[in-house]
């Protein structure tokens, strides 16, 4: 990338990769930039967010990215949501949440977008909100069996899956992982994965979700990354490690799916020489 990132966000939006504000080493950043699913991997500037922002959440409905909450350069938590039409290539303001959020997650499913969980303060929400299809007001959905902050929310073509997180600021990280099912408004808990992951990457890469990194124990050990990848088959259920390594451990990174057998762990923190590092490299995985 153009900068190092760690905390930000991605979205994919037709053939563009979007990838979203976080904090850059210097401060907290709105900046945007993009490349191409496709192509050479050339990365460009786009329109900044009106409010910068890390630990925020992004999605996408009817072609729009919103991005969502997060915490601003005052190192408040906001309830400032954003809409950006990419063909146009401009910001403009959305309805904002009920309450402001730390660390939530977010993602698109059947033309709606969905937010869940979150810091409300030193412990996660279990809440889940959707937007209406009007765009303009938020309404409840069934809340997920587990409180979680600096998760993933990864959507297949039916079903919202929520994975690992932190359940609290001063608490270890989650290896569990629940479905909701939009149809029934309910949520189960599906298999767990191998590893504990706070602030790990995930996409969804045709019928598997590929979950990059993360930290396994910020409680205990704020420096402790992984660089661990595993791949939940969504037909059978089954979690499998893979034997593929990052080259370090990291940990606040965003992915994305450039097909069904390819997977980007972008940008995160690596620990070096006991401090964290913004990292601005992108790295490729060829699944099986």
């Amino acid at each position: 990338m153009r900068s190092p990132r760690c905390a930000h966000e991605v979205a994919i939006a037709g053939d563009d990769l979007f990838v979203l504000g976080g904090a850059d080493g210097d401060g907290v950043s709105g900046s945007v930039e993009t490349r191409k699913v496709t192509g050479d991997g050339e990365w460009r500037p786009a329109a900044a967010m009106p409010t910068p922002r890390r630990h925020h959440a992004a999605g996408v409905a009817d072609g729009l990215v919103h991005a969502v909450a997060g915490i601003t350069p005052d190192g408040r938590a906001t309830d400032v949501v954003e809409v950006y039409d990419p063909g146009a290539d401009e910001w403009r303001p959305g309805p904002p949440l009920p309450a402001p959020l730390a660390a939530p997650a977010a993602a698109g499913l059947g033309g709606r977008l969905y937010v869940a969980g979150g810091f409300t303060g030193e412990h996660a929400t279990d809440a889940v909100l959707v937007l209406d299809p009007d765009g303009e007001h938020w309404s409840p959905v069934a809340p997920m069996p587990t409180p979680r902050a600096r998760f993933r929310l990864v959507a297949t073509e039916t079903h919202l899956y929520a994975i690992g997180g932190s359940p609290g600021r001063r608490r270890n990280a989650l290896a569990s992982v629940e479905r909701y099912d939009p149809d029934t408004g309910t949520w189960e808990p599906v298999a767990p994965m191998h590893k504990h992951r706070d602030a790990p990457g995930a996409a969804l890469a045709g019928h598997r979700i590929v979950v990059v990194g993360g930290a396994p124990s910020p409680a205990t050990d704020p420096a402790a990354r992984d660089g661990t990848t595993e791949v939940l088959d969504t037909r059978t259920g089954e979690w499998v490690l893979t034997a593929t390594l990052l080259p370090g451990g990291r940990s606040g990174l965003a992915c994305a799916a450039t097909s069904a057998y390819r997977v980007l762990a972008i940008g995160g923190t690596a620990g070096h020489h006991g401090q964290s590092e913004a990292l601005p490299d992108v790295r490729s995985l060829k699944l099986p």
